[in-house]
């Protein structure tokens, strides 16, 4: 069974005079991703349904891995991967694509479930602006989706900008509250009360550990649960 580590991973644009930087390739964090980062309900990994099933002797029920169980198509029984308990699971899995194994994962910050825990949510955003990208938009789609799941309904939290630090300080300030501000607006448009989010820039003043200040690993968004 698997647990998401948390929070401060690499990636997402919050640029000034720069081109907008993203990681290619990267997994997009699924709605099960952010309410086990911040609730500390994670859900099951699939597993590789043929490491342990017996050689076919013949037709049979076709059987789909799926975070730990064996989903099949006919009226035979299917068999689970295994008889450990699991630790529960949001329940919007099914929708996720629950078939497919998940790799994304958050870099450790604090337990999950804890307060004052972040994540960097991915997004990017043209040079200059803070208009979400589509590819930025439907991540910010999917955190939305997490906030209104029940196990993360009554929590608050706050969305800050952050940028490196080419350009003047200024500049970087105001434009990574924009983009927050951008990112706030938009959850707010799919209906989570504004009264569970607050907005701040913080510009180039708080760089990833272990980076340069001008690095672009520090042009990001994040998430950081404050109740």
């Amino acid at each position: 069974m698997r647990k998401l580590g948390l929070s401060l991973l690499v990636s997402a644009a919050i640029a000034a005079p720069v081109a907008a930087w993203s990681q290619e390739g990267q997994p997009s964090a699924s709605t099960d991703d952010y309410v086990c980062a911040f609730s500390g309900e994670c859900a099951d990994e699939a597993t590789d349904e043929t490491a342990d099933a017996p050689a076919a002797t013949g037709p049979g029920p076709r059987v789909t891995a799926t975070r730990g169980f064996a989903i099949s198509t006919s009226r035979t029984p299917a068999r689970t991967t295994n008889n450990r308990q699991r630790r529960p699971v949001a329940n919007n899995s099914a929708r996720q694509g629950a078939s497919a194994p998940r790799r994304f994962s958050f870099a450790v910050s604090q337990p999950a479930g804890a307060r004052n825990q972040r994540v960097n949510l991915s997004l990017t955003f043209p040079t200059g602006s803070a208009t979400l990208t589509p590819a930025a938009a439907a991540q910010a789609r999917t955190f939305g989706q997490a906030l209104m799941m029940p196990q993360l309904a009554n929590m608050r939290f706050r969305i800050e900008g952050h940028t490196d630090g080419v350009g003047s300080r200024a500049g970087n300030v105001a434009l990574s509250r924009r983009r927050a501000q951008s990112v706030a607006n938009f959850l707010i448009s799919m209906g989570v009360p504004s009264s569970r989010i607050e907005v701040q820039g913080y510009g180039p003043d708080r760089p990833l550990p272990g980076t340069s200040r001008n690095s672009p690993q520090n042009r990001r968004v994040e998430a950081v649960r404050v109740s």
